[in-house]
This record gives C-alpha cells, structure tokens and sequence, in this order.
C-alpha cells in the first residue's frame, strides 16, 4: 500500500495534475507550505475542520445575528482547513488519511446541519431575522414541512446528500483523493458551508436550506457525472454495499448469477412510492414491505458487480436505507435529532466500510453493524410494534460507539504503517 505524499507534495505539484482552481485555491496552496503548516498532518487539520463545524453548528443555533456572523467565519474556515487538509494528504494518501478526510468532511456537514436545524426548534417562538428572515412570506418558509418538524427534515435531507455524495466520490474515483481543487460542489465540507450560512444570515434558516439542498443535489449530480464520462472501480464494488450476514446468507442461494440493478430498482419503486404517500398512513404489519422489497436486492450480494452502471448499486442501495430510516423516525414519532444521529451515523459507517476495503483491509461484510438490511428490519420490526423511540435511541449509541471504537482501535493503530 503506498503511503501519503509529503506536505510539500500536492495535487498541485505534480506532473500533469491541474493546479487547484482560481486565486483562493493558489493562496491556500502557498500557506501550506509554509514550514509551520507543513509540519501538521492532513488528519490533524482535518479534526481541526471539524472543532470549527461544532463551532459554526454552536452559533448557528443562538439563531442571533451577531451568532450568523460568527457561524460565517468559522464555516469559513472548515473550507480553509478542508481544502488544507487535501493539499497536505496529496495525491496517494494511505487509506487511513483519505478515509479521515472524507470523515471529518462528513461529519463537518452533519454538525452544521444540526445546528441550523436546532435554530429552529429552539426559538420556534421567535420571529427574528435569524428564523424567519426577508424571505418569511414565500414558499421558502414553509420549506419541508411546517414548523420544528419541517426543519429536522431538511436537516435530514441534507445529511443524506452529504453521506450519497460521499459515497458516489467513492464508487467512481481510483483509490486516491479525488484532487486537491477548491470546488463549489464537493467534496463534503467545501465552500457549500458558508454559502449557507451567508443565505442564513441575511434570509434566515430555511433560505440557508435551500441553498445547503440546491447545492447538495448540484454536487450530487457532478460526481454522478464524473462517474459516466470516467471508470468507475469495479473490482471493490461489491465491498461497498455494505451487506450485514442476511443479505450475503440470502444470496448465497444464486451464488451471484443475479445482476444487481433489476432487483435494486423493483425495491426502490416499492420503497419510494410507501415512502411517498407517507409511512406513517400505513398498517403496522406493512410497514416492513419496503424492506421485504428491498431484500430482493440481497440476492445480488455475491455479484461481482462488474457491469458498466454496477457502481450506482452501493449509493442506491443506501440511500433507499437512509429514507426508510427517516420516514420510519417520522412515522414513528421518534426525536428528530435522534432520527438524524442514525442516518448519520449509517452514512459515515458505510463510508468507513468502504474505505477499509479500498484499502485492503476488509471483506465488505458488515457483520458489526448489521449491515443495511440488518438495520432496516430492526427499524421496520420496532415501528411495527411501536418501539421506534427506543430502537432508534438504542441503534444511534450503538452505531456511534462503533463508529468511535473501530476508529481508535482499528484506524489509529494502522496509521504508523499506513502513512510511512
């Protein structure tokens, strides 16, 4: 496995590599040279992204101006320390730089999210600029739905673009950092952030949701394109899934003679139309179909997913889990944060998967954690018997502790070897 490039080598340095984009990006480059910041590495800047996301995420909910302000500099400067972070990993970092890059990107996102979201639910009272904004007589205002609610599920929203994006960054680049360029759409934690936050500041939360959204989406569909003009990875496609012991145990019966797309899109129809005409109108006993349905998917887990458009399987396949998850926490009356914590923590441990088996250093099964079917069925099951609060309360510190513990006990002590 090859190790990361020295801080003085970046994206920008080598040989027929393009330069990071405009003037911001150049002078970002020439501060990573300095002696000082060359000496840091790309994981520490990127946890320092992060304390300045808590930060933002901190003052956005004061929901005052003088907190928006602050909450702009400091996204400003997750945007600073993210592109940083890159330019130091360059071009071949080991799996365990590129893997806590995109992480702290993540989760960067998913703090800032759930402080605009906590603006909202915790001065639903107040009418201020922070809230309501100039824009509070428009359609902006009634924006995912009404009320504290309606927030939350934006803020959901948003951490499901964030986590698809990441993972689509995944499937459709080779096993390096997709550059070092300062982009408006990605990688998670990039200039989308205070963009928002400006939106925030002077139109108030919801304003700042459509722009985290209309972006969100843009960058959604830019790396989707990269992925049909490029060559997607194929070989380590499988391993993406994040297939738990039920879904490999059901397509061990067709031993992988099942493409993997026809029975993907035959349970996201299913899925998509219950999740449209709304969960929580459904029967307890048919609140586990979309997951019958999307256990058709199961029987392509030992494909080798070699197909031309295979690489749009793993994203599918999550994003149909993280929408069944939201509207299964909305139907069921669970805590939205609470909600947010799951589909969170589901994103980065798919994502923590996946770069353990670019990097060699596991099988693609996720036995830990359930798998995607594993967490489905629980969620479905405690809906059905109206335990939802405590199943989502149980699975959020169980996914987090093992988000927490592989990454000190199975990252940081690959870390010496991985980075020489």
């Amino acid at each position: 496995m090859t190790g990361h490039l020295s801080g003085t080598e970046s994206a920008a340095d080598a040989p027929g590599q393009a330069s990071p984009d405009g003037r911001v990006g150049v002078m970002l480059d020439s501060i990573t040279r300095q002696p000082v910041l060359s000496r840091l590495s790309p994981l520490t800047v990127a946890r320092i992204s992060v304390g300045f996301a808590l930060i933002t995420a901190l003052w956005l909910a004061v929901a005052s101006v003088h907190g928006e302000v602050i909450a702009l500099i400091a996204a400003g400067a997750v945007v600073i320390c993210g592109h940083l972070s890159r330019v130091l990993a360059g071009l071949r970092p080991g799996t365990v730089v590129e893997w806590g890059v995109a992480g702290c990107g993540v989760l960067a996102e998913c703090l800032v999210y759930t402080g605009m979201a906590a603006a909202v639910a915790l001065h639903a009272s107040a009418a201020g600029p922070g809230l309501a904004g100039s824009l509070g007589g428009s359609f902006v205002a009634g924006l995912g739905g009404a009320g504290v609610a309606g927030a939350w599920r934006l803020a959901i929203t948003a951490v499901i673009l964030t986590a698809l994006t990441a993972m689509v960054d995944v499937c459709v680049h080779a096993p390096a950092l997709p550059g070092a360029r300062l982009r408006l759409f990605g990688p998670p934690g990039d200039v989308r952030l205070p963009i928002a936050c400006f939106a925030v500041l002077l139109f108030g939360i919801r304003a700042g949701f459509l722009v985290v959204l209309v972006l969100g989406v843009a960058a959604l569909g830019v790396t989707v394109i990269d992925g049909t003009r490029g060559r997607p990875a194929r070989g380590e496609l499988r391993g993406y899934r994040g297939d738990g012991r039920i879904s490999l145990w059901i397509g061990k019966w067709v031993r992988g003679r099942v493409p993997p797309l026809p029975p993907l899109i035959v349970g996201l129809l299913v899925t998509g139309v219950l999740a449209a005409l709304g969960l929580r109108n459904l029967p307890s006993i048919l609140l586990l179909t979309p997951v019958e349905a999307m256990l058709l998917a199961a029987f392509a887990s030992w494909h080798p997913h070699d197909g031309r458009s295979d690489w749009v399987v793993p994203p599918l396949l999550q994003a149909a889990e993280y929408v069944f998850i939201a509207e299964i926490g909305f139907a069921g009356h669970v805590w939205p944060p609470l909600t947010l914590a799951v589909v969170a923590a589901a994103g980065l441990r798919h994502l923590d998967l996946a770069y353990r088996v670019r990097g060699g250093l596991a099988a693609g099964i996720d036995r830990r954690a359930l798998g995607w079917e594993g967490r489905m069925i629980i969620v479905g099951i405690a809906a059905a018997v109206g335990f939802a609060p405590a199943a989502y309360g149980v699975l959020a510190i169980y996914l987090w502790w093992r988000l927490g513990r592989d990454w000190t006990v199975g990252w940081s002590v690959r870390r010496a070897p991985m980075n020489r």
